[in-house]
Parts: C-alpha cells; structure tokens; sequence
C-alpha cells in the first residue's frame, strides 16, 4: 500500500493506521475513501485514524468516518479514533459522534478491547 503525500499509511502489529497530515475536508475526502477501500480489500480492516495532524474536521469528512465506522462494525472489526485536537473533539461532541471509538494516543487504542 502507497503512504500518499496527504494521508499516510503505517503499520502497526496487525492494525493499520492512517494518518492524515492537515484537515480533512471535502478537498481530501476522496483520498481518504480510496485508501481505506484498500485496507477493507486487502482485509485490513482493524484501522486507527490517526487524527493528530487534522485541525478541522467538516461535515463530509465526519459523514465518511461515520460510514468508515458503519461498514468495519458490520464486518466484526473496528475503527478507532486517536488524537483528537479540542476543536474536533468539540466537532465530535456537538455532533454526537463521541460514541466512536476515540482515545488519546495509540497506546491507548491498541490496549482496548471494545
């Protein structure tokens, strides 16, 4: 799998984590979309979004992680949210997405079993 130039793509023992490094918005959405289509296709499909870089989230980029959440949840895996900075968190709360899985670090995330 390619690391892109916005949205980079690591792994971690059997988890793969994609990180963006600026916002995500309407403008990187699609990006964000193709690659983790490859990760499910290529059944990795324990992913972490790796948020830290991400400023500002805006109401796509919400609409896709939530789908990205709907379809692992469906298939029996997970995808967990790390590294949220106070503005999306407060984006998160406001739109009752806090629900998701979201942890401080990826330390956190990898211990957790929920």
């Amino acid at each position: 799998m390619k690391s892109s130039s916005a949205i980079s793509v690591a792994r971690v023992g059997s988890r793969t984590v994609l990180a963006p490094k600026r916002s995500l918005t309407y403008e990187n959405r699609e990006e964000l979309q193709a690659i983790f289509d490859e990760c499910v296709s290529q059944q990795r499909s324990d992913i972490i979004l790796d948020c830290k870089a991400v400023g500002y989230m805006d109401s796509e980029a919400l609409e896709l992680v939530v789908r990205m959440h709907e379809e692992l949840r469906s298939q029996g895996n997970r995808l967990k949210i790390i590294g949220l900075n106070e503005v999306c968190r407060d984006i998160f709360f406001a739109t009752r997405l806090i629900h998701l899985q979201v942890y401080e670090d990826i330390h956190e995330a990898i211990r957790s079993e929920r």
